[in-house]
């Protein structure tokens, strides 16, 4: 019951358009699958940590409201820049999948993370769902079972963004590629401003 409860919210997850959002699909348009997957893993481990921090109390670290305005200004920073990024960077329709470095993945994977983990709203998330996860399954094991299976669902999510932004690149012109990047840098750029609002 905890699994199936927990997986269900992780697929639940998919309504939340972010930042780590536009990145998933860009990276996975530009680059393909390898470089989707790439972000999607960085995206999750972010996660990952998230949740150890909340197991081990230090969520109340990033509750404090000093620490939450750094938290925040500092991820609406990496999104600026990659707004900016997206802003003004050509779209480029013929890169392979095998043209994709190791360096350029660690790259991917990094921005996953970072846009992902300083996110305060990701943080507020996941204290949401470990607390419910404790009240509901008082017991570690049904309770590392919920928490897996929220991971997994997230990530289940995250696969079918990049598999289907695989198909959509077959009909994507470099035009249409750049427009979409154009809107992406004003949509993370707005995100950005939004984050700032927030926390100030």
């Amino acid at each position: 019951m905890s699994f199936i409860e927990g997986f269900g919210i992780g697929l639940g997850m998919i309504i939340f358009v972010g930042p780590v959002f536009f990145l998933l699909l860009n990276s996975s348009l530009q680059f393909g699958f390898k470089a989707g997957v790439a972000v999607a893993l960085g995206i999750i481990v972010s996660d990952i940590v998230c949740v150890g921090l909340c197991h081990f109390g230090l969520s109340s670290f990033f509750n404090l409201e000093e620490n939450e305005f750094w938290v925040g200004v500092l991820g609406s920073i990496i999104v600026l820049i990659l707004g900016i990024n997206y802003l003004v960077k050509k779209a480029r329709t013929q890169v392979g999948v095998k043209t994709v470095s190791s360096r350029n993945l660690g790259i991917l994977f990094f921005k996953g993370f970072s846009v992902n983990f300083f996110n305060p709203f990701v943080f507020a998330v996941w204290i949401g769902v470990y607390n419910y996860g404790q009240k509901q399954y008082p017991d570690i094991k049904s309770l590392t079972l919920f928490i897996l299976a929220v991971l997994l669902g997230i990530f289940t999510t995250d696969l079918l963004k990049v598999f289907l932004s695989k198909k959509v690149k077959k009909i994507v012109s470099q035009k249409r590629l750049t427009v979409f990047f154009r809107i992406t840098g004003v949509l993370l750029i707005l995100f950005s401003m939004r984050l700032l609002y927030m926390v100030w």
